[in-house]
């Protein structure tokens, strides 16, 4: 089966947030576009970083959910990649292991993020679609 799900440009749909999913294990890309696509959200989903990056357009999406640790392209790379496409573009990272915040703000691109752009696998339902929807409406934790 393939877990590289198209681009989907449905013009119904013109008034959901649309999330771009990159992690390169099939059953969190399927798991979280289930989520999301409940939960009112247009979702895309790729297992490989190479693929999406191919296939990504500027302005298309909303967010991209990036995964830190993939064997082709880990998450910051994609993502430094993808902002030469759409510099507008937001972003939040998974990992899945434990990770020291600060280290990464020193990353030159990185500097710029806050925790909030960093979630935890495994994650809840609820908790990932308030935090995804509070960096959609620019809203941070306390």
């Amino acid at each position: 089966m393939n877990m590289n799900i198209p681009i989907n440009e449905n013009k119904n749909n013109e008034n959901k947030k649309k999330i771009l999913i990159v992690d390169d294990d099939p059953d969190i890309c399927v798991t979280l576009r289930k989520i999301f696509e409940q939960n009112g959200f247009i979702a895309d989903s790729f297992i490989e970083p190479i693929l999406a990056l191919e296939n990504f357009k500027a302005g298309l999406y909303d967010l991209l959910l990036l995964d830190i640790k993939m064997s082709q392209m880990g998450g910051f790379q994609l993502h430094k990649e993808m902002k030469k496409i759409d510099k507008e573009v937001k972003v939040c990272f998974l990992t899945a292991t434990e990770m020291d915040f600060e280290k990464f703000r020193k990353v030159k691109e990185f500097y710029v993020l806050d925790k909030e752009r960093f979630l935890r696998k495994p994650i809840e339902s609820k908790e990932i679609i308030r935090e995804i929807t509070g960096i959609l409406n620019n809203v941070t934790r306390d």
